[in-house]
């Protein structure tokens, strides 16, 4: 998987953009709405079966909860280890 590069400036860009769409955006979980939606698009544009595209929506949502955990946990002293259900890795910033 592609190692991601995470930061509050990325962040806080793909939330202006969402905003600039829909003011209710500027609620965190409408953004994150609206971030599900469109992972799920994208999802279902890709050329997958039932299987492989519940496969990777499993992935995906195993990913998200590395993410957010390893937010909560971080006291920014190392960087985080890749966990065997995560997709991709990330580094934050």
């Amino acid at each position: 998987m592609a190692e991601l590069s995470l930061s509050t400036e990325i962040v806080n860009s793909v939330i202006d953009v969402l905003q600039k769409h829909d003011a209710s955006a500027s609620d965190q979980m409408v953004s994150s709405q609206y971030l599900a939606a469109i992972i799920g698009f994208i999802v279902a544009k890709e050329n997958f079966t039932d299987e492989q595209r519940s496969e990777v929506i499993n992935e995906l949502s195993s990913f998200i909860r590395y993410v957010s955990d390893d937010l909560r946990s971080n006291s920014g002293n190392t960087s985080p280890q890749p966990s065997q259900d995560a997709f991709g890795i990330w580094k934050p910033e």
